[in-house]
C-alpha cells in the first residue's frame, strides 16, 4: 500500500518532471535537470513535502486547525524520526511539531537529537533549542500538573540541565523553581492554610525563594507570605532547623 507520504512525493517529482520539460522547451540542454528542481536524495523529497506543509499552514486562522493539520500529517513522517542519518534541519521542525501535538515523548527524543547534532531552530524562530524546549517542557509540565498528571521524567530532565549546561533567561528559569514550589505544596489548588505538616511548606519555601532571587518579578510574595503565617501558626520557625 502506497503510503501518503510516498503518494506526495510521487506529486512533488511529477511537478519537477514537468517543470524539466518546461526548461528544455524554453532551449536547455535535454536531460539536463537543474540543481534547484532534482532531488539529492529521499531527505530533499521530505523537505520539499514539508515545504507544502508549510504553505498549507499559513492558509489556518485557527491554531487549532493548524494543530489538526499537523497531527493528520504527523503519521506520515513517523517513519522518519528514528533514522540515524535524520538532517538536523528536518529532525527541528518535527520535533517543533511534536511539541504543537504534545506527543512528548517523542519531542523530547528528536530534542535530544537536535541538541546533540547542534541542530539550528527553523528560520522565522528567536529562540534556540534549549530555550525553546525549555518553554514548551514547563508549559506541558504546568497543565499536567494542573490535571493532577505526572511531569515526570521530561520537567526533571530539562530542570537538570540548569544546573549543567544551560543557561537561559532568568525568567524561564524562575517559573521553573516557581512551578516547583507548587508541586513541593502537594495538588494544584492545595491551600497553605490547611497543610498540617511543615515538610512541603519548608520545600516550597525553598524553591519560591530561588524563584524570586533569579528572577524578583515572578510573583511569589503572597505564596511566601502566605507560608511563612501557616508556619507561624503551627509554631514553627521560619527557617528549617537542620
Amino acid at each position: 500500500m502506497v503510503s501518503p507520504l510516498q503518494r506526495r512525493q510521487q506529486r512533488i517529482a511529477l511537478m519537477q518532471q514537468h517543470q524539466v520539460s518546461a526548461n528544455t522547451d524554453d532551449g536547455e540542454t535535454l536531460g539536463v535537470t537543474p540543481v534547484s528542481t532534482q532531488p539529492s536524495n529521499q531527505w530533499d523529497i521530505v523537505r520539499a513535502s514539508l515545504k507544502k506543509d508549510s504553505a498549507a499552514l499559513k492558509s489556518f486562522k485557527q491554531i487549532t486547525d493548524k494543530i489538526d493539520y499537523k497531527k493528520r500529517h504527523l503519521e506520515q513522517y513517523k517513519p522518519y524520526f528514528e533514522s540515524n542519518t535524520l538532517p538536523v534541519d528536518i529532525a527541528a521542525i518535527f520535533m517543533i511539531w511534536l511539541f504543537d501535538c504534545k506527543e512528548i515523548q517523542q519531542a523530547m527524543l528528536l530534542a535530544d537529537y537536535c541538541l546533540k547534532y547542534g541542530a539550528p531552530m527553523p528560520e522565522g524562530f528567536k529562540s534556540d533549542i534549549p530555550t525553546f524546549v525549555a518553554d514548551e517542557v514547563l508549559n506541558w509540565a504546568e497543565s499536567a500538573f494542573k490535571q493532577g498528571h505526572s511531569t515526570a521524567p521530561y520537567f526533571d530532565q530539562v530542570l537538570a540541565r540548569f544546573t549543567i549546561d544551560w543557561k537561559l533567561f532568568d525568567q524561564i528559569e524562575a517559573k521553573y523553581y516557581k512551578l516547583c514550589g507548587f508541586m513541593a505544596l502537594g495538588k494544584h489548588g492545595t491551600d497553605i492554610k490547611y497543610i498540617p505538616e511543615p515538610a512541603p511548606l519548608y520545600a516550597a519555601k525553598t524553591w519560591f525563594e530561588k524563584a524570586q532571587t533569579k528572577y524578583s518579578k515572578i510573583g511569589v510574595n503572597t505564596r511566601i507570605n502566605d507560608i511563612n503565617k501557616r508556619l507561624v501558626k503551627l509554631d514553627l520557625p521560619l527557617i528549617a532547623e537542620e
